[in-house]
């Protein structure tokens, strides 16, 4: 009989061994494959037994409770929540994720978020009129239409039997403002995602080559180009030009922004109503070598003030009111009752102006200028 040799049985055992292993990682594979197979075969209909029936039970104790209506309510718990007759205590729709209603009486359809799509159901009843399972965005209605997207990523108009209106090929952009109509109107984007204004139709009133377009409540569009702001009335006709820093709708009328940060208010029809606005007038002290009975120094009052306007700019004002700069600076203080240190925006660097807001100290560069 022939002996085997140590380095012959160790190697037998490891491909014992070996073979071993395989067999149990081959063996592991397939018991997860089986697993993961069953598990996404049953997932669905049993996370929906949990969320629906076991967990939706107990919002009491940690859900979140929204009234859509005076009947209905949603209730939440994370990710799963349901609709719920705050008459009957029933549960009216299940599987919900989200519901955003309208926020006026003539809109009785809300749209909801269902197992990854949207759709619309009636706020009276809460049973589903457009079932959440076509679209993949979804906005709320108005004047009878409602703006859809499906997994083609271009934009739709439908009405509330959800019949398609409008198919023109629009385009979502990164960002957008609701697709809501306002008297027949509606901001929309292109396929560059410029933004215009279409109507009931589909049709460009306002063609698509601004960055933004926003419907005030007040009733006007508000126009953005770059760094330019405009203003449309409801018909989309205009009112204030794109040409200005800022535009903001107010109740006495429309402040305006210049190019050089000056403001004005115009009616509402785009007539002048102020030539000089401001957003506040500050007051402004100086350092005295004076003391108080406790030691401090004694700060007084200068004549002069700093009126202050867009983004942080300000200019100096007389004591009567009358501005003495335009508002080009950030920063005004006082060095004494008629010297003003005033720092130029984006700047650490500033002037001095005297009272009546003329420089200091520039006798040579006047000199030089006048040609003396």
């Amino acid at each position: 009989m022939k002996v085997c040799s140590s380095s012959k049985m160790r190697m037998l055992r490891m491909f014992v061994y070996l073979k071993k292993v395989g067999v149990f990682v081959c063996g592991a594979f397939f018991i997860l494959c089986f697993v993961t197979g069953c598990y996404n075969i049953c997932h669905q209909p049993f996370s929906g037994f949990v969320h629906s029936v076991i967990l939706d039970d107990r919002y009491d104790n940690y859900n979140h409770r929204e009234k859509i209506s005076e009947r209905i309510s949603f209730c939440e718990n994370g990710a799963h929540g349901y609709l719920v007759d705050n008459v009957t205590g029933k549960k009216v729709l299940r599987d919900v994720k989200w519901v955003i209603a309208p926020d006026n009486e003539k809109d009785t359809l809300a749209c909801y978020a269902s197992k990854g799509y949207r759709g619309y159901l009636d706020v009276r009843t809460g049973h589903p009129v457009i079932p959440a399972k076509r679209y993949t965005k979804a906005w709320l209605f108005s004047e009878g239409l409602a703006a859809v997207m499906e997994k083609d990523s271009t934009i739709k108009f439908i009405d509330t039997h959800g019949q398609v209106i409008i198919d023109k090929d629009f385009h979502y952009p990164s960002f957008t403002y609701g697709y809501l109509f306002y008297d027949s109107l509606c901001a929309m984007t292109d396929a560059l995602g410029k933004w215009g204004i279409i109507n009931r139709k589909g049709d460009w009133v306002i063609c698509p080559e601004y960055d933004g377009i926003a419907h005030e409540d007040a009733g006007f569009w508000l126009l953005n180009k770059g760094e330019k702001r405009g203003l449309l009335d409801k018909r989309a006709k205009s009112i204030i030009p794109v040409e200005y820093r800022n535009v903001e709708v107010l109740e006495q009328g429309i402040s305006v922004v210049l190019e050089d940060y000056t403001m004005c208010m115009m009616d509402y029809d785009g007539t002048l109503k102020y030539k000089f606005v401001c957003d506040d007038v500050d007051d402004i002290y100086y350092a005295t070598s004076e003391t108080d009975e406790m030691g401090c120094d004694i700060r007084k009052l200068a004549p002069c003030k700093a009126y202050n306007t867009y983004e942080g700019h300000c200019g100096l004002m007389g004591p009567e009111g009358k501005p003495l700069t335009l508002p080009i600076f950030t920063n005004i203080s006082a060095v004494n009752a008629n010297l003003y240190y005033c720092k130029f925006d984006h700047s650490d660097s500033g002037i001095l102006l005297d009272g009546n807001g003329r420089l200091v100290n520039n006798s040579e560069i006047e000199a030089k200028e006048s040609g003396k």
